[in-house]
């Protein structure tokens, strides 16, 4: 047999198995980059689900924020009085204290209110997301919540009722007017505004991590 003669029928099975093992090699391949095509893909639809997540709580931590500063501004303007409670200076008219000043409050306590209630959503989902940890978070703010509430309460009684308490010491009109009254952080008569901003800072503390990413 001649060693220069090409055994054709034999090459063309080499070249079928050869086909086989690129074709097979680039479906290999194609499978592996598929994949990690795929794992990259989720990665970011996950960093981008949780960034989307920690902004969205943080706008709802921000807007309870500026709810507490509502609830709690210094000024009470007279279009905030019932007009039929008002004088022609724009006060409230001799006898309306409690219900003028109660009906005030109750309309700035709903935006505080609304804004609570959609940060309770949102901390829900977070917790759905990142565990039942986060649910301790919001802990701190719902207790100025609660003080500024009981605060007010206190507060409209004694308009309500002024002959069943007794004055109040100087000590106890500061600590209800710093709690009632928003002067800012930097305010010596303003000891509610640090405890709501630390509040604040726990949630932020949590949600930078994820929106820096």
């Amino acid at each position: 047999m001649d060693n220069n003669v090409i055994d054709w029928p034999a090459m063309r099975d080499y070249v079928g198995i050869i086909k086989e093992i690129i074709v097979a090699l680039a479906a290999l391949s194609a499978a592996i980059f598929a994949y990690l095509g795929l794992s990259t893909w989720r990665k970011e639809l996950k960093g981008k689900s949780e960034y989307e997540k920690a902004k969205d709580v943080l706008k709802a931590v921000y807007k309870v924020k500026e709810g507490f500063k509502h609830v709690r501004n210094p000024v009470i303007w007279s279009y905030e009085y019932p007009e039929e409670m008002r004088d022609h200076w724009g006060h409230l008219k001799k006898g309306t204290e409690y219900e003028g000043t109660a009906h005030v409050y109750e309309q700035r306590w709903k935006v505080l209110s609304e804004a609570f209630n959609g940060l309770e959503e949102k901390t829900l989902e977070a917790q759905v997301e990142w565990g039942p940890e986060f649910e301790n978070v919001i802990r701190p703010l719902r207790e100025c919540r609660a003080e500024l509430m009981v605060t007010l309460q206190m507060m409209l009684e004694r308009k309500k009722h002024p002959e069943e308490f007794t004055k109040m010491t100087m000590e106890e009109s500061q600590k209800e007017r710093s709690v009632l009254n928003y002067l800012g952080a930097d305010s010596d008569f303003d000891k509610f505004t640090p405890q709501i901003n630390a509040a604040i800072a726990e949630f932020e503390n949590k949600l930078r991590p994820h929106i820096q990413r």
